[in-house]
Formats: C-alpha cells, sequence, structure tokens
C-alpha cells in the first residue's frame, strides 16, 4: 500500500514537470497573432523572423527535464488504481512509461517547426518557408501521430477508474482530472471562435497547452489531497 507521503511527493514532482512542460508550450504559443495566421507554425510572427530562436531551444531543455518529473505522476496514477484490477495497472503503467519517453519526441517536434518557421522565413520568404515547414510536419506526422495513442489510454484508464470509483479519490475528482481540463482548455478556444470573437493569444496559448497544462492541475489538485489526509491523520495521531 503507497502511503500519502508517497503519493505527495510523487504529485509535487509531476506538479513541476507539468509547469516546465506548460512553460514550453508558452513559450511557443504566447505571440501575437493576426487573423491569417493558422495551425501551430504558419503565423506572421514566426515568419518575420522575430520570434526569438533561444525559445525554441528552451523549449525543448524545459521539456528534458518536465518529461522526466513525468515519471514521478505517471507512478502515482498508476498505484493509485485498485490492485484488483492488475492487468489494467500494467496497461495503464506501460502507457504512462511511453508518454513518458515520447513527451520529449512531441515537444522537439513542434518546437523544431517553430524554429525552422522563423530561421527560413525572412532568408527563403514566407511561401518557401511555408512548404518546408509543412512537408516536414506532414513527413514527421506519420510517425508522431501513433505516439497520442498511449498517451490517451494512459490518462483515459485512470478517468474510468476514478468514475467507476476505483481508485484511492473521491469521484468529485474527476474535477481536476487531466481529461477533464484537457478537453475544457482545447474546447473554450474553438468555441470563442465559432462565436467570432476576434483571434487573440490566449487562445493559442490556450488550446497548444492544453494538455500539459491539465496534467498540472491534477498533479497540485491531488498533492493538495494528499497533504489533507497527512495533515489529518496527523492530528488524529496526536488525539
Amino acid at each position: 500500500m503507497e502511503t500519502s507521503e508517497k503519493f505527495l511527493r510523487g504529485y509535487i514532482h509531476g506538479a513541476i514537470g507539468a509547469v516546465m512542460m506548460s512553460a514550453g508550450d508558452w513559450l511557443l504559443s504566447c505571440v501575437p497573432l493576426q487573423e491569417a495566421d493558422t495551425g501551430m507554425f504558419d503565423r506572421a510572427y514566426y515568419l518575420s523572423g522575430a520570434y526569438g530562436l533561444w525559445r525554441s531551444v528552451l523549449t525543448v531543455g524545459l521539456g528534458a527535464v518536465g518529461g522526466f518529473l513525468y515519471y514521478f505522476a505517471v507512478k502515482a496514477l498508476n498505484a493509485d488504481i485498485d490492485t484488483k484490477y492488475r492487468k489494467t495497472k500494467i496497461i495503464q503503467y506501460l502507457c504512462g512509461i511511453f508518454t513518458v519517453a515520447v513527451a520529449l519526441t512531441i515537444h522537439t517536434w513542434v518546437a523544431t517547426m517553430a524554429w525552422f518557421t522563423t530561421y527560413l522565413g525572412p532568408r527563403i520568404g514566407e511561401e518557401a518557408a511555408i512548404a518546408a515547414v509543412t512537408a516536414y510536419q506532414d513527413g514527421m506526422l506519420l510517425a508522431i501521430a501513433p505516439m497520442y495513442v498511449p498517451m490517451i489510454l494512459a490518462f483515459g484508464i485512470h478517468f474510468v477508474m476514478l468514475l467507476a470509483g476505483k481508485t484511492r479519490y473521491s469521484r468529485w475528482m474527476l474535477a481536476f482530472h487531466p481529461v477533464t481540463w484537457n478537453l475544457l482548455l482545447a474546447a473554450v478556444p474553438d468555441i470563442a471562435q465559432a462565436m467570432q470573437m476576434p483571434v487573440a493569444t490566449w487562445m493559442s496559448v490556450m488550446s497548444q497547452s492544453s494538455t500539459n497544462s491539465a496534467i498540472a492541475i491534477w498533479c497540485i489538485a491531488a498533492a493538495v489531497y494528499e497533504r489533507k489526509h497527512i495533515q489529518k491523520r496527523s492530528l488524529k495521531d496526536e488525539a
């Protein structure tokens, strides 16, 4: 049986990792947007060369450390599932470890597109730069896309087990679950655009950092939960 102290440490490490990964997303997406901007890299700010190339480099560095710290959150999520469901735990754990392994790959892929768009735009022209980066994106997408499947399973399985009451947490913790917040953070910008709101930087930031921000919210909420559990136990022991 895992102790609250171990869960607390795991989620604190996971929260730090998620914030670092989110910071990388913010470095990439926190740029002035224009109505004609589309996708993750077809943006005037990148193409003009105004985007600092150091930001892509820092994004990869943050992703390396953040991806490593994700391991502790994955371990805590897996330990949280009832031990009766051994096969489910194994599948969830393997998917979680795969997620840790590929987190930096995906982070680097996105950062590289921003770097090349910024570097090539002023040198070979916007159209040629977009064509080159689009070709790179489409070519790599064949390898990148399947990486999201284990990631979805790692958090999706935990979501289902929490919903079914097969974890240490109450069902109200679904309000803080990564699946819940990922869907919310990704949907809000789409809803705003459907309502014909002007394009704004916050839409890009919220959408691009939705997954890592959602994981940070869960880790912080779970750490607070465990901290309160430890405090209640200490008061009971003193009594």
